[in-house]
């Protein structure tokens, strides 16, 4: 203060500021070394919950895509993460010379995935089509470089779709398909498809190697008034009108008399339509021809004719158990044999139609087969329904009386086994359909109340699972009680009108884990096994069953399985040929002599190392 008084930087008036200046700064400091004493609040400015922010992720994986043909770089593509560290993952694209980096990733168990228009998708470790990957293990700010990608150009099949009398089909819908595990069972699902240009050809491409099965299929399956007689319904992708383009009154059945249905004498050259056909032109999956494609290979020439067949009108009535018109709903067709996403007939072959207001419906271009008619009257709350058998031959089949029933109803509690249990309010109880055809509609939830009770209304007729829907983080459902019995791991079956209830849901918190190593004689790690666990109990081998789990190997060879109910189990290594291998009652048989037992009481973790002879 001495210095800044007589420096000289003015006169007096100017000291004099410079020196109550000083002062009033002085005070200030004394007033915050007073306001921080120990024991007392931090100054105002500076929020207690910031003083101990934690530093951003810091973990990094870079790596490099190339083309497997060439070599040459692969450049934007996609490089996605995912782990339950990162709910929504996090992607990017690759540069210039095909370098990917993802930062500021937090410690993990991560999925890698790298994908572009053209090529073949792949994961980290992945060594077959649809397997699964290795998982890269991450630790706080580590930094994994150096991974490479060399992705396959897609598989590519064509041809043309002709008619019966070898003329171009243009417009013609196909689809490619090929048989996969989808919900733990073994169907028919789409892998690519294509539309017929104005010569008849198709071409779909990006396809993985592998076996499929061709189909095609037309919207426009008739030509006149017969499109007009349908009504409001019709066969095809997605269920979609099949009135031609040439058919009389638009959508059909709008504008004609009561019912909905004109009877316009159709001739029998009307009554034809080509039905689905796969190659090499037959009518059935099971006649079909499997097309197989290697590696970025181009099968060019994958030609076939549609069937022209005499299709049927499949029209009835639909009434409720007491004697009541229905007039709101759906009625649908199942192919008996058909297999499909979710077990609903072939993929996009779909015969469907709405209910009118005065209980009819129609449901045209039916081909001969054997169906399974299902139904949903929608005009009460709950729902009504009905199943029954149907065959169509070489006619039309009419005045088919449809009785709809009432649903099942199911009732009971909810309760939590541990500490800082959820809000009853986030738990859905759900009963989806255990049978291989389902009714058409959504699968009614029932919401739980505050004190933990609930009641599911509108369940159809047959067996059912009961489960639970909605976010319930660290809480697995852990049994479902019937009368003291534990069904979480069997379908129950229930009746029309039937009133189930008492059933208890129990939630846990408690998780069991089954972890370990996979290496070779020396100690190094192998990642290309997949650890399968699966029951003792036989009567547990089957589809999406919870005592069914895998895990691959990170690549420090570590494996975790953290999905299994307390019991005993068989643990081996495998190396299925096909994701989802393991729900088949024979490869789990062949499996199980060479497996260790393990037992998980609740709660329970447990380790097994593996040692693999590389011999």
């Amino acid at each position: 203060m001495r210095w800044l008084v007589g420096s000289g930087l003015g006169g007096p008036g100017v000291k004099y500021r410079i020196l109550t200046g000083v002062i009033a700064v002085l005070c200030v400091c004394v007033l915050s070394a007073q306001s921080s004493r120990p024991g007392e609040a931090p100054p105002r400015d500076t929020p207690a919950g910031q003083q101990n922010t934690p530093p951003p992720p810091s973990g990094k994986i870079t790596g490099r895509v190339l083309a497997a043909n060439d070599g040459k770089p692969v450049r934007r593509a996609r490089a996605y993460v995912s782990a339950p560290q990162l709910p929504e993952g996090r992607g990017t694209l690759t540069d210039d010379n095909g370098v990917f980096e993802l930062t500021e990733l937090p410690a993990g168990r991560y999925t890698l995935n790298v994908s572009k228009t053209g090529f073949i998708s792949l994961s980290y470790g992945q060594r077959r089509p649809l397997q699964a990957g290795t998982p890269l293990q991450l630790g706080d700010g580590q930094q994994l470089e150096g991974i490479e990608f060399r992705l396959p150009r897609g598989s590519v099949i064509a041809g043309r779709i002709y008619d019966e009398l070898g003329d171009p089909m243009p417009g013609a819908s196909v689809r490619v398909m090929r048989y996969q595990y989808a919900q733990g069972e073994r169907q028919l699902v789409p892998a690519g498809g294509a539309q017929t240009d104005d010569q008849g050809a198709y071409r779909v491409w990006g396809l993985n190697p592998g076996e499929y099965y061709v189909n095609a299929l037309t919207q426009n399956f008739n030509f006149g008034a017969r499109g007009a007689a349908l009504g409001r319904s019709g066969a095809g992708p997605g269920g979609r009108g099949a009135g031609g383009r040439g058919a009389v009154g638009g959508r059909g059945g709008q504008n004609g008399p009561p019912g909905g249905f004109l009877d316009l004498g159709v001739s029998d050259e009307l009554q034809k339509a080509y039905a689905p056909t796969y190659y090499p032109g037959v009518g059935s999956i099971n006649e079909s021809r499997a097309v197989t494609v290697g590696v970025g290979q181009e099968l060019l020439d994958v030609t076939f004719n549609l069937l022209l067949v005499r299709t049927a009108q499949v029209s009835g009535v639909v009434t409720s158990v007491d004697g009541s018109i229905t007039y709101s709903g759906q009625v649908s067709l199942v192919p008996e044999t058909g297999s499909g996403v979710g077990g609903r007939g072939q993929p996009g072959v779909n015969f469907n139609s709405r209910i009118n207001w005065e209980g009819r419906f129609s449901i045209g271009n039916v081909p001969p087969g054997r169906y399974v008619l299902r139904a949903r009257g929608t005009d009460t709350d709950p729902p009504l329904f009905a199943v029954q058998p149907l065959t169509v031959a070489s006619g039309d089949v009419t005045d088919i009386s449809v009785m709809l029933f009432p649903g099942a109803s199911i009732a009971g509690t909810v309760s939590f086994e541990g500490t800082d249990p959820p809000d009853f309010s986030r738990v859905r109880v759900t009963a989806p359909s255990a049978e291989t055809s389902g009714t058409p509609g959504p699968n009614p939830n029932a919401r739980v109340d505050k004190d933990g009770n609930f009641t599911l209304d509108g369940v159809s007729a047959g067996s059912h699972w009961i489960r639970s829907a909605g976010q319930l983080n660290g809480w697995t459902l852990k049994s479902v009680l019937v009368t003291n019995r534990d069904v979480v791991d069997a379908p129950i079956e229930l009746r029309s009108g039937q009133a189930l209830n008492n059933v208890r849901l129990v939630f846990t918190n408690k998780h069991q884990e089954i972890n370990g190593t996979v290496t070779n004689e020396q100690g190094q790690p192998v990642t290309d096994f997949t650890v399968l666990a699966f029951g003792v109990d036989p009567d547990l081998w089957r589809p999406l069953a919870r005592q069914i789990a895998t895990a691959r190997p990170d690549q420090n060879g570590k494996f975790q399985i953290r999905s299994l109910p307390p019991g005993n189990y068989y643990l081996v290594t495998v190396d299925p040929a096909e994701q989802g291998e393991w729900f088949e009652p024979a490869f789990l048989d062949e499996h199980r002599i060479a497996a260790a037992r393990v037992t998980l009481g609740e709660g329970d973790i447990k380790t097994h190392d593996f040692k693999i002879s590389t011999r």
